[in-house]
């Protein structure tokens, strides 16, 4: 890159010409008229010339073992060229519906009336890739974050990312299907750590392997009441709402709701999130469920984003329901020793390691553009620790804000959760906020082999350190309040983004206490 002593080493370097040309190049591509008869704007004849260029090259071996002091190959410089271009071309995509090249591929994945009733076929059918490349070799996506540390393609560009094939993992890019309202400053997320008791029945063995020495556990939803139940499943829903509105008294911002891993299921889910549909402050609802919509059971994150109707939203409709997006987790969790006897779970012998019994077809992740700037995804519990294969996708695109789903010990620092959170923090700078359910907390408690605890989630930006989100022992979830800031990112080669990235920040968080709490959610006794 630019600068650096002359030592006759091999160097790829970006000088400011080199860097000016390709920027104006990308500018004049992505303003071009259409012609009459084509969907894209046709290249710059000085981007064709790049590419007959590079094609005086296509014998050269993409890969060849070089001395440190041997010239850099002419190629090079031409690839890195005709990578600024295209991502100058691209600016903003993904975010705004002016981009051409973003609008094109939105065109192919709808074309009905969104506001009818019928299925959201553009939320549901969101591109993998915005590249006419073969997806089975390669995919593109839109971008939301550039590293600020490190040397890697990531920190080339600002807004296009180089994902893996398909077939290794999916990142679906979801845009609103409606022009929605203008941002608000803040975004509050009443964060509600159910269960917050589960008994000894919760974890059960499923099946011990033939070596004995590992086996599968099963995790038994007891402190959900029964889809037959409708007398507690309203007052589940009807503790909730009230949670939102006490929230709201005390002066807070409430704009979502978050429950952690297996807290629900599918049905509870849909219904909780038909209660919340009718709030027009309540942009989503995210909550980890233990079966999907066609009911197959495992572990799944689930997410309702009724913003994605913006300025259509009302009361009578009801087609949000096909907004619905959900995804299963792509690691299993396995239970040793260590965590058996720090949870107290009396089912699993000790003697043997247990693994998660959940069924794994496919790993995808969705990016969800929010309030036009933003984007929004999730991970279950152990995909935050594990680097393949999501975690190249979530470092690619930088998401703004990442909500981890978990069912585990006290949110600090100095644990995984803070460890990983960290790394992502640092790059490509995302928000990471982890949220656990306060059973397994409670159950570690209980036993009184370690400090009381009671952090059921834990914030980390990039600017700040790790903030442990405590549960007060009469509050019954948290809301916490963040705010957007302007950052402005520089690329590997130099290029500034002009103040386009959004950090979200911590600005507080406040203990909120129902009005009215029924028993049995608070004892883990659904059943």
């Amino acid at each position: 890159m630019r600068g650096g002593p002359d030592d006759g080493l091999r160097k790829l370097l970006v000088t400011d010409r080199m860097r000016e040309r390709a920027v104006r190049r990308g500018q004049q591509w992505r303003n071009r008229r259409l012609e009459t008869g084509t969907r894209l704007p046709n290249p710059p004849a000085s981007v064709e010339r790049l590419w007959q260029r590079l094609e005086e090259y296509q014998n050269d071996p993409v890969f060849a073992p070089l001395d440190d002091e041997a010239p850099t190959p002419d190629w090079w410089s031409i690839c890195l060229e005709l990578l600024i271009v295209a991502d100058e071309a691209c600016e903003s995509i993904g975010f705004e519906a002016d981009n051409p090249f973003f609008d094109f591929f939105m065109d192919e994945y709808t074309r009905e009336d969104l506001a009818s009733g019928r299925r959201f076929r553009r939320v549901q059918r969101a591109p993998f890739s915005l590249s006419l490349a073969a997806e089975d070799l390669v995919c593109v996506q839109a971008k939301a974050r550039t590293p600020s540390v490190g040397c890697t393609l990531r920190s080339l560009t600002h807004h296009l990312a180089l994902l893996p094939p398909r077939g290794q993992v999916r990142a679906r890019w979801v845009a609103p299907v409606i022009a929605q309202e203008p941002p608000e400053d803040k975004l509050g997320l009443l964060l509600v750590p159910f269960p917050y008791q589960i008994s000894d029945e919760s974890f059960q063995e499923g099946a011990v392997d033939g070596s004995d020495h590992w086996g599968w556990f099963e995790v038994k939803q007891t402190w959900l009441p029964s889809n037959t139940n409708r007398p507690k499943r309203a007052e589940f829903i009807a503790f909730v709402v009230d949670l939102v509105r006490v929230a709201r008294e005390k002066g807070a911002t409430v704009n979502a709701v978050v429950l952690p891993e297996l807290a629900l299921n599918y049905l509870q889910f849909r219904a909780l999130a038909d209660a919340l549909a009718r709030d027009s402050q309540i942009d989503f609802l995210i909550s980890g469920i233990s079966q999907d919509e066609a009911r197959r059971r495992g572990n799944f994150a689930a997410i309702a984003p009724f913003f994605l109707l913006g300025r259509e939203r009302d009361a009578d409709i009801t087609a949000w329901q096909g907004l619905i997006l959900i995804r299963e987790k792509h690691h299993r969790w396995k239970l040793d020793r260590g965590q058996i006897e720090r949870y107290n779970l009396p089912n699993l012998d000790k003697s043997k390691s247990w693994w998660e019994n959940l069924t794994i077809l496919s790993r995808s992740l969705d990016f969800l553009v929010y309030r036009g700037n933003t984007t929004l995804t999730t991970l279950i519990c152990e995909d935050l620790a594990r680097v393949d294969p999501c975690q190249a996708v979530v470092r690619a695109i930088g998401p703004n804000l990442l909500i981890a789903l978990l069912m585990d010990g006290p949110q600090i620092g100095e644990r995984w959760p803070g460890r990983y959170a960290t790394v992502l923090a640092e790059d490509p700078g995302t928000s990471v906020l982890s949220l656990s359910s306060f059973a397994l907390i409670a159950r570690q408690n209980d036993i009184g082999g370690f400090d009381q605890a009671s952090s059921v989630a834990l914030w980390k930006d990039e600017k700040k350190g790790p903030r442990k989100l405590e549960l007060q022992r009469d509050a019954d979830a948290l809301v916490l309040e963040l705010e957007p800031t302007v950052k402005e990112e520089r690329s590997l080669d130099g290029r500034a983004d002009g103040g386009s990235s959004i950090r979200w920040e911590y600005i507080r968080h406040l203990q909120v206490k129902a009005s009215h709490r029924p028993g049995w959610i608070r004892d883990g006794t659904g059943r």
